[in-house]
């Protein structure tokens, strides 16, 4: 890597004599003394005269180094605020264009930003640096459908994740243009400000920017890059309940599910659909929406003569061979809001002649206004966008992918419409930032199975740090792994399910009796571990945590043939004193001193575990421990644990009890505040406890106080 140049002691000495060796010694050279710089307590930037820049990690001691293409003609500091907080930059200034590095006053957040004074040819990128820092590991996401994880390598969308083995962590991607962004890591350097080649010309004010954070933990780091993105752009974090896919239990009808493009003859269609809405409701799981994949609309055929796929949309309206009576008809009869998939415009369809496109895919506002307004009118409550990757990815260029992107979100959001990305690239991560009704997007490839987990997990990281929530895909209830693993996710639970192949009792492991999700606060993710262990190749079995509260849940599995069981330290969920750990597939547990372990036993292939912390009164709250997320805030919406436990209990209106179940040294004492109780029971041997809570008369609610 190539550093800045010092002189000599005896060249400073005889440069400018005794005032500026005390300069020297002091540790700044006399080209230092001309540079400027900005820094806050964790990165340091500046520039020189001669156009080169730096920006240092104070902990770390990374370095990033670059030279501008030409010598600027001024350089400056200047400070200010935006939606990222306050900061300080320091600017070089050439005929062509205005390079500037803006380091944040209180995050470790550095924003690289580039302006044109005039126009140009793509070529003079910012930045470009030398070298990244030697001996990283590095982690990102291929431009590929689904944006898959990769070690090693290094994606040209972002965002690039470079650490160590003690975790400290960058993580470096853009700030905009997200969809046509072209990052590079060769022998030419590292052009982290690079756009796509097919980009040829840039105007006069194009503006681009290159978002670098700094941190210690990889997934923390990860987290604090992606909100760094969201304040940018103005996105709020989106509830884990935003909408009906979000809170509640649902049924799905794409590709894997049963019944795509399939159904009873006997019943058509639609009667199948309501047949099936009937029988999860007679088995006390009942469905609270329905997703209609992409039988629901007509579409053309084959390929067209220049090789465009036809079998997009011909128009997006409910199929009257189907839906003879329309889309809004038959939300009458379902009574159930809907999800609805949409996928490219075919070659043969009307609407090339009537709005403006791109490639495939329309950009006319009117278009966009018009349908969400009626698919509002037909009972939707979510508009899916597949094909993202391809067929329905806009042309490549500066106003296309933000049009066609933001028409969408803006015609959906005015009808109160959620939106779900499918089959996305990195970048479709990075621009749902700057929509704040993009709410979900699917992480991993159709069918949600055990080749599935890695890229679910690693993917659902990447949906958390932007702010949105994974969705893995359609699978059957009887599949009990992927029904936890979908629950711990946070985001949708769905299933596709034959009428007559339903496991009730899994379902019933997910929610309260009114569909109501019982889930985590965040989505299950590898913990730091996994990075390092995944960048060595040492095919070590996956370790993954969410948590709800204080309560922290665990799934693992075995990526090697002779793996029998894997042991978690608490330290690596972030627990930090002692703890109780619930074997949640047999039903048994153990008391893990502070700074322990615990083990993980697989039982065909996997294995799940909830941790809960012990207070100094020797009392652990496990919570419901016949659901997967035993202490979920839908149930238990305030848990303390200091002296004396305090539990919330939630109850729907069809529920008159909860069991809650703990750890304690000694038999506990309950008290209710609101509600009542049975009579407490202990295990002496195992020290848990179990004490039926009902609601309190007339209400919905009970609260207790555990010593």
């Amino acid at each position: 890597m190539r550093r800045w140049n010092r002189p000599g002691l005896g060249e400073v000495l005889g440069a400018c004599g005794v005032a500026c060796a005390a300069l020297w010694m002091a540790g700044a050279t006399p080209a230092a003394a001309q540079a400027v710089k900005v820094e806050n307590s964790v990165v340091r930037a500046e520039f020189l005269p001669s156009g080169e820049y730096q920006v240092r990690s104070r902990e770390a001691h990374w370095v990033l180094d670059g030279k501008l293409g030409v010598k600027p003609g001024s350089i400056r500091r200047r400070s200010g605020s935006d939606g990222m907080g306050a900061w300080q930059e320091v600017d070089a200034r050439t005929k062509a264009e205005v390079a500037g590095i803006r380091v944040y006053t209180d995050a470790p957040v550095v924003l690289f930003r580039m302006k044109r004074l005039m126009a140009g040819k793509n070529k003079d990128v910012f930045p470009v640096f030398a070298a990244l820092p030697a001996g990283l590991m590095e982690f990102s996401y291929a431009v590929r459908t689904f944006a898959p994880h990769e070690f090693g390598q290094l994606g040209g969308e972002g965002p690039w994740v470079l650490f160590d083995r003690q975790r400290q962590a960058m993580v470096l991607s853009p700030a905009d243009h997200f969809l046509v962004a072209d990052m590079t890591n060769g022998p030419g350097g590292v052009q982290a400000g690079g756009l796509d080649a097919k980009i040829t010309t840039l105007p006069k004010g194009f503006e681009h920017g290159t978002l670098l954070v700094l941190g210690k933990g990889i997934t923390s780091t990860l987290d604090a890059w992606g909100r760094a993105l969201q304040r940018r752009n103005g996105k709020q974090p989106v509830a884990n309940d935003a909408d009906v896919v979000l809170n509640k239990f649902g049924y799905w009808t794409d590709h894997y599910a049963y019944y795509y493009y399939r159904f009873d003859k006997k019943l058509g269609y639609l009667g199948t659909l309501l047949a099936v809405r009937d029988k999860y409701r007679q088995l006390g799981v009942p469905l609270a929406y329905m997703q209609l994949d992409s039988w629901w609309y007509p579409k053309g055929r084959g390929f067209s003569a220049d090789g465009e796929p036809a079998n997009g949309e011909t128009v997006y309206r409910a199929d009257k061979t189907i839906f003879p009576d329309g889309l809004t008809a038959f939300h009458g009869q379902m009574q159930l809001p809907f999800v609805v998939h949409a996928r490219w415009v075919a070659p043969d369809s009307p609407y090339r002649h009537e709005y403006k496109m791109s490639r495939n895919v329309i950009l006319s506002p009117k278009f966009w206004k018009k349908t969400a307004a009626y698919l509002h009118r037909g009972g939707v409550t979510v508009y899916e966008q597949d094909w993202l990757d391809k067929n329905a990815r806009p042309a490549i260029n500066l106003t296309d992918p933000r049009e066609f992107l933001g028409n969408m979100a803006h015609a959906m959001a005015a009808e109160g419409l959620a939106i779900q990305y499918c089959m996305p690239l990195p970048g479709y991560y990075m621009a749902s930032t700057r929509y704040q009704n993009v709410e979900t997007i699917r992480v991993s490839d159709d069918g949600f199975t055990r080749k599935r987990w890695d890229a679910f997990l690693y993917d659902s990281t990447l949906a958390h740090a932007v702010g949105l929530w994974p969705w893995s895909d359609v699978y059957f209830s009887k599949e009990l792994p992927e029904v936890i693993l979908d629950t711990l996710s946070g985001g949708p639970v769905g299933v596709g399910d034959p009428i007559n192949g339903i496991d009730a009792a899994n379902l019933k492991a997910t929610m309260r009796a009114d569909s109501v999700l019982l889930k985590p606060d965040v989505p299950v993710r590898p913990v730091d571990a996994m990075y390092v262990s995944d960048a060595s190749n040492l095919n070590a079995p996956m370790v993954a945590a969410t948590h709800s509260g204080n309560e922290v849940e665990v799934f693992s599995y075995p990526r090697g043939k002779v793996d029998q069981q894997v042991t978690v330290p608490l330290k690596e969920i972030g627990v930090t004193g002692p703890a109780y750990a619930w074997d949640w597939v047999r039903h048994m547990g153990r008391m893990i001193p502070a700074g322990g372990s615990f083990p993980m036993l697989f039982q065909n292939g996997w294995a799940y575990a909830v941790v809960t912390p012990v207070g100094k009164d020797g009392i652990g709250v496990l919570g419901e421990t016949s659901k997967i997320v035993p202490l979920a805030a839908k149930r238990f919406p305030k848990v303390t644990n200091g002296e004396n436990a305090h539990v919330s209990v939630t109850f729907s209106p069809e529920e008159a009890t909860v069991t809650v179940t703990g750890y304690a040294e000694k038999r506990p004492k309950v008290r209710v505040e609101r509600g009542s109780t049975g009579p407490v029971e202990y295990d002496g041997a195992t020290h848990l406890f179990r004490v039926a809570v009902h609601p309190a008369k007339g209400g919905h609610s009970a609260e207790l106080v555990i010593r």
